[in-house]
């Protein structure tokens, strides 16, 4: 049975280390996974030489997003409390400018490659039948303090920053992060990062190819998006070029006698006479379960309300709601590294509605 935690939201006074502490208990796991030999060689093959300092880097991040606190705090507390410096394994402790200045040299692309290989290597997918997969994506803010400063367009553009707005959030300084999770481990398998806030519409194939060239998904999975990506074209492609089962939730103005119309035999299936009995008979089938699961597609909300309370662990259980980070290219990196730590407690159990509630509760 796993024991809920709750993640301590202040703690400025001291980290307070305890080995009885379900806090502390479930970092040691988490760390245990980031400090393996696996690990270790995955954050080798993506250009890291320093590994143990990247490692150690990770390792004080985590425990400033747990604790919603600084590095700068960590790194004080680690050179103050010798039973912390042995829980992380560590002699000599580095300052806060030596960790931020090495987590600068690499690319957020570097710490999204790292992520996904160490979740899929912590937890690979089990692939016994078709797998069911959630898409959401949620505004990031960068916290600034526009009534007190001003901040022209001319200056975010500077910045590669810009004024977005999302209808449940409202106008924000930020961008979009784009999350993909497997539905029964909750673990999240893509992390997409966009400037600003384009449209739904316009990243679903983005969001699509990504799966593809990664090799999560396979014929008939089925892949569920809110409305927000609803488009007729989007089913079409979702069936027709990734072989998938695209559960677009539709808009009120939906017909699904259009779509029933538009899904007809793509051009490609008639090229080669050898598989084109396959290919009908596949896409037959993809479109026959699109149509049963868009005439049921209410039934599929409390399946998609996971990715909701991934979410919410995100935010509000690890403070990403509003980021204390002032350029794109931290902010960005801090949104990875933060996903990754709720990815790695999701992928040690803690995936359930309840857990995931229990874990974001402040």
């Amino acid at each position: 049975m796993l024991t809920y935690i709750i993640l301590v939201k202040t703690m400025k006074h001291c980290l307070n280390y305890s080995k009885e502490d379900p806090n502390y208990i479930l970092l040691k796991k988490i760390f245990k996974i980031i400090g393996s030999r696996k690990s270790k060689t995955i954050i080798a093959s993506k250009g890291v030489k320093n590994t143990n300092m990247m490692i150690l880097s990770v390792k004080i991040i985590f425990t400033a997003i747990f604790f919603n606190t600084t590095i700068e705090f960590v790194v004080s507390e680690l050179k103050r409390d010798k039973k912390l410096q042995k829980f992380f394994k560590i002699n000599e402790v580095p300052s806060a400018l030596q960790i931020s200045e090495f987590i600068s040299r690499f690319k957020p692309d570097t710490y999204v490659k790292i992520t996904n290989s160490i979740l899929m290597q912590t937890k690979p997918l089990k692939r016994r039948g078709k797998l069911t997969f959630i898409v959401d994506a949620t505004p990031v803010d960068l916290d600034y303090n526009t009534k007190r400063k001003h901040r022209s367009k001319k200056h975010l553009k500077k910045q590669n920053l810009k004024w977005s707005y999302a209808s449940s959030y409202g106008f924000y300084i930020g961008f979009k992060a784009t999350i993909v999770i497997e539905y029964k481990s909750a673990m999240p398998v893509a992390i997409l990062i966009h400037s600003g806030a384009p449209h739904d519409t316009k990243i679903f194939t983005e969001i699509m190819e990504n799966l593809r060239k990664r090799r999560i998904i396979r014929k008939k999975d089925t892949i569920i998006f809110d409305r927000g990506y609803y488009k007729y074209k989007n089913y079409q492609i979702g069936i027709s070029k990734y072989k998938i089962v695209p559960l677009i939730f539709p808009k009120e103005k939906f017909k699904l006698q259009k779509l029933k119309d538009k899904l007809t035999y793509p051009l490609h299936v008639f090229k080669d006479k050898k598989t084109q009995i396959k290919a009908k008979k596949l896409y037959k089938t993809l479109t026959k379960i699109l149509i049963q699961k868009i005439q049921n597609w209410k039934q599929y909300k409390p399946i998609r309300g996971k990715i909701e309370d991934f979410f919410k662990l995100c935010k509000s259980g690890l403070s990403l709601k509003k980021i204390h980070k002032y350029t794109p290219q931290s902010a960005e990196k801090t949104t990875i590294l933060t996903v990754f730590l709720a990815g790695l407690i999701t992928t040690l159990g803690y995936n359930s509605k309840t857990a995931l509630q229990k874990l974001s509760e402040t």
